[in-house]
């Protein structure tokens, strides 16, 4: 059996829908395999693939770990006083986006076009939320790269990872990569495949054999990846064909 973990945004969501070409590609894969997602986003955002049926869900950033019900099978907890001093530290820097435990809501500092979005101008409004990932939303993707170092080395115990212009924040270790690799020793999958098409996505390229990428004119990126592709249609394609 093959598991195949697939990046949401810019990847299999565009404008928040799924193409109805990959709906029913992954509804013919799934008739032998299992196919998930894995994403920078947390568990209350994911309303607009609510009509596909997962079977496993890898989110803020591998910080969190679920099965196709949504029980949790692993998680990874950033320790609040880091959270909080990355929080005051960046206010007046980027816009801090805050994933927490909360099924229903995540917090940031600036508005976004999301009914799930809650907003905060101290992190005392977390309250006693566990925080699984904390991002920092920069004007551009350069403005990003330019403080990726500058996270990394001033929060050791933590791995901040660029994803175009933000900075996805978790507990040292963890990235989309492993959280792959823990997803398909749980499912004691043959082989685990998977799809990107940012930067943040290249932990995984490291986990598995054969990886894809959305072709977005990135060579960075493309020359990463086995397979170059245009959808998950696509991708799927080609494996059924291996």
């Amino acid at each position: 059996m093959k598991a195949f973990a697939s990046d949401l945004d810019g990847t299999l969501v565009f404008d928040r829908k799924v193409k109805d070409m990959d709906k029913e590609a992954i509804h013919m894969f799934q008739k032998k395999n299992m196919f998930g997602v894995y994403t920078g986003r947390p568990i209350c955002n994911l309303f607009d693939i609510e009509d596909i049926s997962f079977d496993f869900y890898i989110v803020s950033s591998g910080a969190l770990l679920l099965d196709r019900n949504k029980k949790m099978i692993e998680e990874h907890i950033i320790d609040k006083n880091l959270a909080k001093d990355i929080f005051n530290y960046y206010i007046n820097k980027a816009t801090i986006i805050v994933q927490t435990d909360d099924l229903h809501h995540f917090y940031a500092t600036g508005y976004y076009d999301n009914p799930l979005l809650t907003l905060i101008d101290s992190f005392e409004d977390i309250g006693d939320l566990k925080v699984y990932s904390i991002s920092l939303v920069f004007d551009t993707n350069k403005e990003a790269a330019s403080y990726v170092l500058d996270v990394n080395e001033r929060y050791p115990l933590l791995s901040g990872y660029q994803n175009n212009n933000s900075i996805d924040i978790v507990v040292k270790g963890v990235s989309k990569g492993t959280g792959v690799k823990a997803m398909k020793k749980h499912l004691n999958a043959d082989e685990m495949l998977g799809i990107g098409d940012s930067y943040n996505d290249l932990s995984m390229f490291e986990i598995n054999k054969h990886n894809f990428i959305i072709d977005k004119g990135i060579e960075s990126l493309n020359k990463k990846a086995t397979y170059v592709v245009d959808s998950i249609s696509d991708c799927l394609k080609i494996i059924d064909k291996k």
